[in-house]
């Protein structure tokens, strides 16, 4: 796959040059199976680098010879808690094999540890050489578990490939079904991604605005039974939930959207936000929410403020010069994700020490 060129090629290549990489995916892979996934996640980060071996975590989780991993020079594994005694492992028995990090966690959950598990974090967030942190709102806390190089460990976000996965799935807001609100997601996960704020918000909207209809898209397969038993307990009416689909699917249909509502309160990297601001699609969120602030900060209310986001949202859609000018913006703040400007930021921490 051809990336967008960019200022940093050749700084970058030079980097990448003699490199092997393998990539602890979270998702079901053939064994060491070459890839480069075209997606805006962590999924889709090595394919920066141009590409990995994917191996699946249950495929190695349990394993305690790691000899075929001898032949990389580098691994890209998420920082989640479950990898960090495969984690311990690897590095016990290869520690020459550099250890990627890429932060995909939920970072307010950190509240809610034990005090053993969080002792397990500091210990094991050391043991990676560098640390791709996808929420700048984590990072001091992270780096705070740092003894030493705390610069390995900086702010880069996950890489969004929008020439090639969303600039040309833009619909013009003319060309759009006016009513039509996408709401949240439910990807994977056993959280329900606070659906209840987001009914909260949507019941408002449906009462002053009759004819809308939205959908909860990316409906993770046996959660759609569950979802609509809440749906129907709150009394929120018109509401399509969508099957999950291949990433490429689900960015054709969310660009049918005329405006997008996510009253997310987790500190996360914000995958939904990006998506949209790539599609040139306004969304109501919350400050919680990194991209939301960047992208559409006019429209970030303080977490369950309902009575606000409604109130935001009313005026979007009665207000197209509101509308349009909150759509372009987000436009231009979507590139702060692409190719160029992430790859600038990874090098940053991959050349820390050389300053």
């Amino acid at each position: 796959m051809n990336l967008p060129k960019t200022s940093v090629d050749k700084e970058w290549n030079e980097w990448c040059e003699g490199k092997k990489f393998a990539f602890l995916s979270p998702y079901q892979c053939p064994f060491a199976q070459p890839r480069q996934d075209i997606v805006n996640g962590c999924t889709g980060f090595p394919t920066l680098f141009g590409g990995a071996d994917f191996f699946w975590f249950p495929d190695l989780k349990d394993l305690d010879n790691f000899d075929f991993l001898k032949k990389y020079t580098h691994m890209f594994i998420n920082v989640y808690p479950e990898y960090f005694h495969l984690l311990k492992k690897i590095k016990e028995k290869i520690p020459e094999l550099i250890i990627l990090g890429i932060t995909d966690i939920q970072t307010h959950v950190l509240a809610y540890w034990s005090l053993a598990d969080t002792r397990l974090f500091i210990e094991s967030i050391r043991l990676y050489d560098y640390i791709f942190c996808t929420n700048a709102d984590e990072v001091e806390v992270f780096k705070g578990c740092l003894l030493k190089n705390t610069e390995r460990c900086q702010f880069t976000g996950w890489p969004m490939y929008q020439e090639i996965t969303h600039y040309q799935e833009i619909i013009e807001p003319e060309k759009k079904d006016k009513n039509l609100i996408a709401l949240g997601i439910s990807n994977p996960g056993g959280f329900n991604r606070d659906i209840l704020t987001n009914l909260a918000v949507w019941n408002i909207l449906k009462k002053r605005f009759p004819d809308l209809h939205a959908f909860i898209y990316y409906v993770t397969p046996g959660k759609k039974a569950e979802i609509k038993e809440i749906i129907d307990l709150y009394n929120a009416k018109d509401i399509e939930l969508v099957d999950e689909l291949t990433y490429n699917d689900a960015i054709k249909y969310l660009s049918k959207a005329y405006l997008a509502i996510h009253m997310y309160t987790f500190k996360v990297v914000g995958r939904l936000t990006q998506d949209c601001a790539a599609l040139g699609i306004p969304m109501v969120g919350t400050i919680a929410n990194l991209p939301n602030r960047l992208c559409f900060p006019s429209l970030s209310v303080n977490d369950y403020y309902v009575s606000d986001a409604a109130e935001i949202a009313t005026e979007l859609l009665m207000s197209p010069y509101r509308y349009m000018k909150v759509r372009k913006f987000g436009l231009k703040q979507s590139k702060f994700y692409g190719v160029e400007e992430t790859r600038k930021r990874i090098l940053r921490v991959l050349n820390y020490d050389k300053k």
